[in-house]
């Protein structure tokens, strides 16, 4: 009868008891102004057991070092607050390495005399860390245009590239790209130069931009102006390369 009466209690209680629902935990998605967005894993971040954070859960983040809407700057985590109460490279990797947070991608510029050029986050990043050009040299986000001028003068890529960092801005073909150029000639076929097979013994700088500035707008130069040492004439003399006076075939497809 007893044993009854405690099954009944028992069952009554169940079904009048209040169910709470598991905590959800969802993805934080941080918008930063020049940085882009920053996701912070609720999950990823549970399930981490390090021999430093062995027992982590919620109280190791939420406490008085981060406090709810308060916008953290990474002034503040290089100080112990937020992120950097873990992220201070013991128990958890630096606030140095900005790549473990932020995604990169990589920047192409577009140059009007020579086309697109592509700077690699991820090649650069195999070599140094982001601060060793933002923001010494670059501002995160948009920047003014840099011209090679300005690079000359140690600015934008002419920081590292001086040729003892990096190599010098004057191996142009490292960075721009360059084609094999095609000239259709009246009466004479077609003529090909190549880029490639030039740039092996020259450096770009023999040409441009005291024959030929780079791209397109440049006048057609006659036989007669290259015999007078003008455009390939300036090379092709019989002293420096062939002449253009001979050796036809060499470059006028018969």
């Amino acid at each position: 009868m007893i044993s009854r009466l405690i099954v009944l209690i028992t069952a009554a209680l169940l079904g009048t008891a209040t169910v709470v629902p598991a905590l959800e935990l969802k993805d934080i998605t941080f918008t930063t102004t020049d940085a882009g967005k920053v996701v912070f894993s609720h999950n990823v971040h549970l399930q981490k057991k390090t021999r430093t954070t062995p027992n982590l859960n919620c109280k190791a983040c939420h406490n008085s070092k981060m406090e709810k809407n308060v916008r953290y700057t990474m002034a503040d985590m290089e100080k112990g607050k937020s992120c950097g109460m873990c992220h201070n490279g013991t128990k958890a990797f630096a606030l140095a390495k900005c790549t473990g947070c932020h995604k990169v991608s990589d920047k192409i510029y577009k140059v009007k005399a020579t086309g697109p050029t592509v700077f690699s986050h991820t090649a650069h990043l195999r070599t140094m860390q982001c601060n060793a050009c933002h923001s010494r040299l670059y501002k995160t986000g948009p920047n003014p245009v840099a011209s090679m001028a300005d690079m000359e003068k140690g600015k934008s890529c002419g920081g590292c590239h001086d040729g003892k960092k990096s190599f010098a801005l004057s191996e142009c073909a490292k960075c721009h790209p360059y084609r094999d150029k095609h000239y259709a000639v009246k009466d004479a076929g077609k003529v090909t130069f190549s880029h490639k097979f030039h740039t092996g013994m020259y450096g770009c700088g023999e040409c441009h931009p005291k024959l030929y500035i780079p791209g397109k707008g440049n006048a057609a130069v006659s036989m007669t102006g290259m015999e007078e040492q003008k455009s390939c004439g300036v090379c092709h003399d019989g002293k420096s390369a062939f002449t253009v006076k001979e050796n036809c075939a060499k470059c006028h497809q018969i």
